[in-house]
């Protein structure tokens, strides 16, 4: 990441070469920290229309421009939050382990019809 004051400094400044150079790394910059904030606003269940008013765009046009560089995740669950794929991995196996025993356990005792 570069230093963006000495960015906007330099293409402030009167030397066109440098002035150019600037904006243009100022540009990539800007792109990178749209889609990041794109992908943080998604996450955080945004929808485009949403996201459109606050970028100063209709729905439409900010969904078509960024639907591809920033896909919504599916909701991850409370208990889910901030833990590794794998560790998310390792809660599926034991959610259905113990699905599969209470659905032993239920099936091998009585069951009473109401």
């Amino acid at each position: 990441m570069h230093d963006l004051g000495r960015l906007v400094r330099d293409a402030g400044g009167s030397n066109p070469r440098l002035a150019l150079a600037s904006l243009r790394a100022l540009e990539e910059e800007l792109e990178w920290l749209l889609v990041r904030a794109i992908r943080l606003a998604r996450d955080d269940g945004y929808d485009w229309g949403r996201i459109g008013r606050l970028l100063g765009r209709s729905r439409q046009s900010a969904r078509q421009r960024y639907q591809r560089l920033a896909p919504r995740q599916p909701p991850v669950p409370p208990h889910l939050r901030g833990r590794t794929d794998v560790e998310r991995h390792q809660l599926d196996i034991a959610e259905s382990t113990a699905d599969l025993r209470r659905r032993r356990e239920f099936e091998a005792g009585d069951a009473v019809f109401w």
